[in-house]
């Protein structure tokens, strides 16, 4: 690829107003792949001429046209108005609080913790037994904090903020009280590392 080349690209990024991570990821290549076109020191292959030419709403002729100054970006009447659809439908969702929104306003709104109370206090009246109903209090953070993930701008900050430290305390201590098997259960909070392991390595969508 020539100079003049590599400058237009770097122009259109700029006129954009994206970086080259962000460049990078939306046309799916690395930040590194972007330094060199801009450098010179690689060309883009036909999928990514093309990829940069629908992102930008030009043509390939635009994109490689070298015999212009400056490029026009000027969106199709039709375009525009798709573009401030998708504007006015990412300010929603944004106003909605996450991707599951409903849910989490339902969430919100259910006295999930009064419910709690009014069980424990019953069943330890009911039974006269105030241990270990007590366990039930720690469902409590859980709810609240599958609510707040509800909340989260993608599927992977879902997982990451879904409660599985409190879920696996719940249930280790549950299944010890059943089994007397503290010695073994402790098994259980290997699932914690487990699978914040496995969300971290999750591709990014």
């Amino acid at each position: 690829m020539n100079i003049v080349t590599a400058n237009r690209l770097l122009e259109l990024r700029k006129m954009n107003g994206y970086s080259q991570d962000v460049l990078a990821e939306k046309i799916g290549v690395s930040r590194q792949a972007v330094s060199k076109w801009e450098r010179a020191e690689s060309s883009p292959d036909t999928d990514n001429l093309i990829a940069l030419a629908e992102l930008y709403g030009i043509t390939l002729d635009d994109l490689l046209n070298t015999s212009k100054d400056v490029v026009e970006i000027t969106p199709e009447p039709s375009k525009k108005k798709d573009i401030k659809g998708k504007a006015k439908s990412l300010i929603s969702k944004v106003n909605d609080f996450g991707i599951y929104p409903e849910t989490a306003k339902k969430m919100a709104k259910f006295p999930f913790a009064i419910i709690v109370v009014i069980l424990y206090l019953g069943l330890s009246f009911a039974f006269d037994i105030w241990h270990p109903f007590w366990i039930i209090f720690l469902t409590i953070p859980i709810y609240y904090r599958v609510a707040t993930a509800c909340k989260a701008n993608s599927k992977k900050a879902f997982l990451a903020l879904l409660p599985v430290p409190e879920t696996v305390v719940t249930a280790y201590l549950i299944l010890s009280f059943i089994t007397c098997a503290w010695n073994v259960t402790w098994i259980l909070f290997l699932i914690i590392p487990i699978y914040y392991w496995i969300v971290s390595v999750l591709k990014k969508k």
